[in-house]
């Protein structure tokens, strides 16, 4: 098992700098998305060889898991749509030459409501199916992340996504604080259930966070061990079933990183 962690989280810095914030805590891999990190990159379509050089350099040693290149699947505008299947499309040709395991993204920006999840959904198999064949070309993975506030939000959703689109090409990304709801967190455990059953055999990334949900709005980030997270079957399927698997911190705050990678390496080693 590798321990990583989101690689923005540490600031945008030179890759050779950044790299070398990230090594000197002692994570293993990085969920790397370029205009986040480095200084100078707009998108994926601004990568030219020598900046792949260079940035692969900077990592050596360090496992690129995911080319987190996050767009609106499911937008009306088809503008925007045009926009950002350019961008990731671009982010697929890149993705062998880093070594990037996957490229990643959720499905949507922003909230969606029920009613938008449902007329939305077919939106997102026929776009994605598209990517699909073009992931095809270059020889890449695709990773989507399920999101309780977004179109693909349930395990039931994600279950029917991999189903239709039956693509050998398709991977999962699994937050489980991500697909988490307020009225789930005394329930959890069996939320952790259904997911791994619906969707558990094409998770080939973890992303790991804590937090707590406010009145109102999305969970309010902590350090790792202190929020409401409860991790036992998690823990022990991994360990059972992925034991090679890379899991990735996110939201992490440079003054307790280590501590988090402690306790990362204590609850899955």
């Amino acid at each position: 098992m590798k321990f990583g962690v989101r690689a923005h989280d540490f600031g945008k810095y030179d890759a050779k700098i950044l790299a070398e914030k990230i090594r000197e805590v002692g994570f293993e891999a990085v969920h790397l998305a370029v205009k986040k990190s480095l200084p100078g990159m707009n998108g994926n379509i601004d990568v030219k060889q020598e900046d792949i050089e260079y940035i692969v350099d900077a990592f050596c040693g360090i496992e690129i898991s995911v080319l987190g290149s996050y767009i609106d699947f499911t937008t009306d505008d088809e503008d925007i749509w045009k926009k950002h299947r350019y961008e990731f499309i671009a982010a697929l040709k890149i993705s062998k030459p880093f070594k990037a395991l996957y490229v990643g993204s959720e499905s949507s920006y922003g909230e969606v409501d029920m009613e938008n999840k449902v007329r939305l959904f077919p939106k997102l198999l026929k776009r994605l199916d598209g990517i699909l064949n073009e992931a095809d070309k270059y020889d890449a993975y695709v990773a989507m992340e399920p999101v309780a506030l977004h179109t693909l939000y349930s395990a039931e959703y994600t279950a029917k996504m991999l189903n239709t689109l039956n693509s050998d090409r398709l991977k999962i990304i699994f937050d489980p604080l991500n697909v988490l709801t307020k009225e789930r967190v005394d329930s959890q455990e069996a939320l952790w259930k259904e997911c791994i059953d619906a969707f558990g055999k094409e998770t080939k990334i973890i992303h790991l966070k804590d937090g707590a949900f406010p009145a109102k709005g999305r969970h309010v980030a902590c350090k790792l061990g202190e929020g409401i997270m409860r991790y036992d079957i998690i823990k022990d399927w991994l360990k059972k079933e992925k034991p090679d698997i890379s899991v990735i911190r996110e939201e992490e705050r440079a003054e307790y990183a280590k501590e988090d990678l402690a306790f990362m390496k204590n609850l899955f080693r």
